[in-house]
């Protein structure tokens, strides 16, 4: 079996890293400590679990899948954004260009390398997750969609890290950027359709409510948002499956959208694309012969 060469470096590298194991250890001691904290606290608060509050099992799970993601969130930038420049800095990326090694195995490899971090969170937190298996609830397949979908964002915000180290020279920089292009997808779409559905509230109170307030298609830019999935995705475990649509429909009537109805499998399609988008470009900018 031929592995990547970047990718086999780049393991080593994170098993002997300190950093990586604070990360691991972390999100178990965070995690651990949501279900000590949720199940202990509802037992003491009642002596007993009662058939009336079965629902704290779904609740501690949404909270355990919620801090997970934002540990990936946290981590994959921290992880990608020095990956090429970190390469540039320490003068051996030209080494790894005169290799038999294409640029685009270079970029797969880092990307694998930062996936690899998504796996060990992931499988290393299946203990703690495993308690709610036991109430009942949530299911194997359910723990299955949800770390696939944590691949997912995993893939979405590593490529846009790498993208970021390939085209900003310093790492330090190309960490930074990442991290505010996150914070674009994460905070500023959902920004950009507040902005327009006030915009449009604005006019339709000009014209005396000859207009019905909407974002239009500026809700289009939540597919960018890798936490819209995320929320999308767990609403259809624990919620009532339509939690995405309710949100949507802050910003005017999307109703009958079908966009909206099938947010999350529509988001997922775009990360994906876009992931491509951005491993094409840091392809093409480290690839010597691309002039």
């Amino acid at each position: 079996m031929n592995i990547n060469p970047v990718f086999e470096k780049e393991i080593k590298r994170h098993t002997r890293s300190i950093k990586i194991s604070w990360i691991v250890c972390a999100c178990n001691v965070l995690l651990g400590s949501i279900a000590i904290t949720s199940f202990f606290g509802e037992s003491a608060a009642f002596g007993s679990m009662r058939a009336s509050n079965y629902s704290m099992p779904g609740r501690c799970y949404m909270m355990m899948a919620y801090a997970l993601f934002a540990m990936i969130l946290v981590a994959v930038p921290a992880i990608t954004g020095g990956s090429i420049s970190l390469e540039r800095e320490s003068k051996t990326l030209d080494v790894l260009l005169t290799t038999n090694l294409n640029p685009w195995k270079i970029i797969i490899g880092k990307l694998e390398s930062a996936l690899s971090v998504v796996f060990l969170l992931a499988f290393s937190t299946m203990p703690a997750l495993a308690l709610i298996l036991a109430f009942g609830g949530i299911n194997f397949w359910d723990i299955f969609w949800m770390i696939g979908i944590l691949l997912v964002t995993g893939i979405y915000i590593g490529s846009l890290g790498i993208c970021c180290s390939v085209v900003f020279k310093r790492t330090t920089i190309a960490t930074v950027m990442t991290y505010v292009f996150v914070l674009i997808f994460l905070v500023g779409t959902i920004a950009a359709a507040g902005m327009g559905f006030h915009v449009t509230k604005l006019q339709a109170t000009a014209q005396d409510g000859g207009m019905i307030p909407s974002a239009g298609k500026l809700i289009y830019l939540f597919l960018l948002n890798p936490l819209v999935s995320f929320v999308g995705l767990i609403s259809q475990q624990v919620g009532n499956g339509h939690e995405i649509t309710t949100i949507c429909n802050q910003f005017g009537n999307y109703h009958k959208d079908y966009i909206v109805t099938h947010m999350v499998w529509f988001s997922i399609g775009t990360q994906m694309f876009l992931s491509m988008i951005f491993l094409g470009i840091a392809g093409r900018k480290i690839n010597p012969l691309r002039k």
